[in-house]
């Protein structure tokens, strides 16, 4: 598989403090910035997929009594 390279340009003090983050990690800044960028595109997703299911017309609830017999509980 091929890698590909991305160049980011940070300040002086932006270079310091994510290079002192990722050492408190202890992981190397580029997967620092891959795993952030990860769960930050995962939770955009979540938030979006909860949107379209709030947007719909019929939303059926259950009490608390009705999931438990509904999932054998």
């Amino acid at each position: 598989m091929m890698s590909n390279t991305i160049t980011v340009r940070l300040n002086e003090d932006e270079a310091k403090a994510y290079e002192d983050f990722a050492k408190l990690h202890n992981m190397p800044l580029s997967t620092l910035f891959k795993k952030t960028l990860e769960e930050k595109m995962e939770t955009e997703l979540d938030m979006q997929a909860i949107k379209e299911y709030e947007n719909k017309d019929s939303l059926e609830t259950y009490t608390h009594e009705d999931l438990k017999k509904l999932l054998g509980l």
